[in-house]
């Protein structure tokens, strides 16, 4: 009998299959959304740290800077008070209406080559001063742009180093984030694997079983087609058993019941007629008057032998059909045999009978 694969138990199969594919799917493909979104999020607050840390450095590398221009700035005003006080007081030792010039004046040294050399000493003082005024400003000056200019290369050092920093931790979330999805992908596509197999499993499981309901079923047809038949042929074979039966009785004119002793009901043993003679009397009792034939032990011997290989080789179907049908259609078959020796004439009238009481037909 074909597989019916429209039978619902395959479509179950499958839809459970699905089912289990699909929640499967979904559970990983959630987890893998939610790796991402919290390796994303990691990333992005090392962006964050990274941005923050170099605005700090930033703030303070300017705060440095602003330090030191004041500095700078603060040292050309000194700068430029001291060339202011240089020159004044230049103007005070050179001025002819000054204190000094009133001293000289008083002591009679005015116009004097001292005054002219108090002059060239006041001029000489201020040109120091100024000199060196100049020098320190500029030697500040360079000073407080170095340090300014120091300051902005340990500070792009800094910012740099927190970059790379950031870089680097940000490459190692995303590194673990790439190796953590990619093994969520291999659970999933082993899942999906295992599913199908578990369900090809079921699949074959629901086939085997139909197949086995199938095999039963044809197993009960074929049981109840070969008993219909054997009914056909058990009832052709008892009317054919019993046409033959009253032609015998008939032909007989008795009933033909065997006689030994004073019983008239002893069955035939197998084999021998109860004694050591090749012969036995039957005695029949029929309408036509009593009358009698030999039984020759012989030929019911032959005929036993017969008919147990009839019943034999029939009861063989047992395997198939069962012990009492088997049985039933075995002992027909004897029946039948036995009809057959008594037409062929290898059997006589009362040879038969003794071999139908024996039996039980």
């Amino acid at each position: 009998m074909a597989v019916n694969y429209d039978d619902k138990r395959f479509a179950q199969v499958e839809a459970d299959k699905q089912a289990a594919i699909n929640n499967a799917n979904n559970t990983y493909d959630n987890m893998v959304n939610q790796t991402d979104a919290k390796y994303n999020e990691l990333i992005n607050a090392t962006k964050d740290y990274a941005t923050t840390q170099q605005q700090i450095q930033q703030d303070n590398t300017n705060f440095a800077i602003e330090q030191i221009n004041q500095q700078k700035e603060k040292t050309e005003k000194d700068y430029i008070k001291e060339q202011k006080a240089s020159y004044v007081d230049y103007q005070k030792a050179t001025d002819q209406y000054g204190v000094g010039a009133e001293q000289l004046a008083q002591n009679g040294m005015s116009n004097t080559g001292y005054a002219e050399t108090s002059k060239i000493n006041a001029f000489t003082t201020y040109q120091n001063r100024y000199a060196i005024a100049r020098e320190s400003f500029n030697q500040a000056t360079l000073n407080y742009d170095n340090a300014i200019k120091d300051a902005q290369l340990k500070n792009n050092a800094q910012l740099a180093e927190i970059a790379f920093k950031a870089l680097q931790t940000e490459l190692e979330y995303a590194l673990q984030g790439f190796q953590y999805k990619n093994e969520l992908l291999q659970t999933k596509l082993n899942t999906q694997i295992q599913l199908d197999s578990e369900y090809n499993n079921r699949y074959q499981q629901v086939l085997s079983q139909i197949n086995t309901e199938n095999s039963l079923a044809e197993q009960i047809r074929q049981y109840n087609e070969s008993m219909a038949f054997q009914k056909q042929q058990a009832q052709q074979q008892q009317a054919n058993w019993e046409k033959q039966y009253a032609l015998s009785k008939a032909s007989s004119g008795g009933s033909g019941k065997l006689s030994s002793g004073s019983s008239s009901s002893s069955k035939l043993k197998s084999g021998s007629s109860g004694s050591s003679s090749s012969k036995t009397k039957l005695t029949g009792n029929g309408k036509g008057g009593g009358r009698s034939e030999n039984v020759r032990a012989d030929a019911i011997k032959s005929a036993e032998k017969t008919l147990s290989s009839v019943y034999n080789t029939i009861y063989t179907t047992k395997s198939r059909l069962g012990d009492g049908p088997a049985d039933k259609l075995a002992k027909e078959a004897q029946k039948d045999t036995l009809a057959a020796l008594k037409s062929s004439g290898k059997i006589t009238t009362s040879e038969f009978y003794a071999l139908v009481e024996k039996y039980g037909f």
